[in-house]
């Protein structure tokens, strides 16, 4: 079933750049950046996880200032060890959660505001959710691997953040995530939004339109 949802992402994403080139009313193109990540509910705290993301995503117009964007990509999430932590007594700890996401994403664009007389049309907010497939992951706890931890297949992410316009073809986004499905149950625990494990994230990618160009 896993191979299944792989491939039916790869096909999407196949898609989504085609659809960004061909069609005069959709915008799109591809981003790439880093990210910062912790998991919540594992006693590890900070975000000592570096990893990156890469994909491609869609948007189009839906009012004057408004956009939809879709976004297909690959993410590296997880948690790691700080030196502070070990030295307490804590193992050494290496998360890696490998993902395949795709985001629906409403952009504002705050054209209609001034600073001292020059426009914020290079500035958009932006607010979304994200579903995340697992493709894989390394689970490592005193340099020993866990290969049967339940990370669960599917989870969903909450967005939010800010996107700069650089230029007509590049502009710089910085997000922050965090899910609100668990990516991981603790047996002992009955609520479900309390007690179990949760991704949470800082990206900063840079973006490049590849089709038409929406200033936002």
């Amino acid at each position: 079933m896993k191979t299944f949802y792989k491939n039916l992402l790869f096909g999407m994403l196949l898609l989504v750049v085609p659809t960004t080139v061909w069609s005069q009313s959709f915008g799109g193109g591809l981003l790439v950046g880093p990210t910062i990540s912790q998991v919540d509910g594992n006693g590890y705290r900070g975000y000592h996880q570096l990893g990156w993301t890469a994909g491609a995503f869609a948007n189009l117009p839906i009012q004057e200032n408004l956009l939809l964007q879709m976004e297909l990509k690959y993410a590296l999430f997880g948690s790691h060890s700080d030196i502070k932590e070990e030295d307490l007594g804590m193992s050494h700890y290496n998360l890696r959660l490998h993902y395949a996401e795709v985001p629906l994403m409403l952009r504002y664009n705050l054209k209609r505001f001034t600073i001292a007389g020059k426009s914020l049309d290079f500035i958009s907010l932006e607010a979304g959710v994200s579903m995340d497939f697992l493709l894989k992951y390394l689970d490592e706890s005193a340099y020993s691997h866990n290969d049967n931890a339940p990370w669960r297949f599917f989870s969903a992410t909450a967005n939010a953040g800010i996107h700069f316009n650089i230029t007509d073809r590049f502009g710089f986004d910085f997000r922050t995530m965090n899910s609100f499905i668990p990516i991981r149950m603790k047996g002992n625990t009955s609520g479900f939004f309390v007690g179990h494990y949760y991704n949470i994230a800082l990206q900063a990618v840079l973006t490049y339109n590849i089709g038409a160009s929406h200033r936002y």
